[in-house]
């Protein structure tokens, strides 16, 4: 186990889009990879391994009530948005792949990094333009 921690993640009240179920899953995706850090900081690779793939099945779950939200919405974007959704997930998986071979700290931590890149690629860029929509437009869930 190395000295140095990963970096943790935290959801900060401007993420969130005023959709209890789109920020409940945004909350609980940022608090998987945070788990993922502690199993890689313990060197645990047989947890981070699952913890990712619960991560991308939760992704996968939480894109498809997203797209809900876009289409309810009548969000101009909202198929460009499910097209970032499918690529997102893809690299995500791909990210997985890639982690799955390298098992060093170092290279684990490589990984982690992906995974926030992961993270910040849909809720800080993609969703603050479905975010000014919602603000712009009213758009309450239900």
């Amino acid at each position: 186990m190395s000295s140095t921690m990963l970096k943790r993640l935290a959801f900060l009240p401007s993420f969130a889009l005023g959709i209890d179920d789109i920020d409940s899953d945004h909350r609980m995706l940022i608090e998987l990879s945070n788990r993922i850090a502690d199993a890689i900081d313990r060197s645990d690779y047989a947890d981070c391994e699952a913890l990712f793939d619960t991560f991308i099945a939760n992704c996968a779950a939480h894109f498809e009530r997203e797209e809900v939200h876009l289409r309810a919405s009548r969000y101009p974007q909202a198929e460009l948005h499910a097209r970032q959704h499918a690529e997102l997930l893809e690299r995500a998986r791909g990210t997985r792949s890639y982690c799955s071979e390298r098992l060093l700290y170092d290279q684990a931590g490589e990984c982690y990094g992906k995974l926030i890149d992961f993270l910040v690629a849909d809720i800080l860029r993609a969703d603050v333009y479905f975010k000014s929509h919602i603000e712009a437009t009213g758009y309450q869930k239900g």
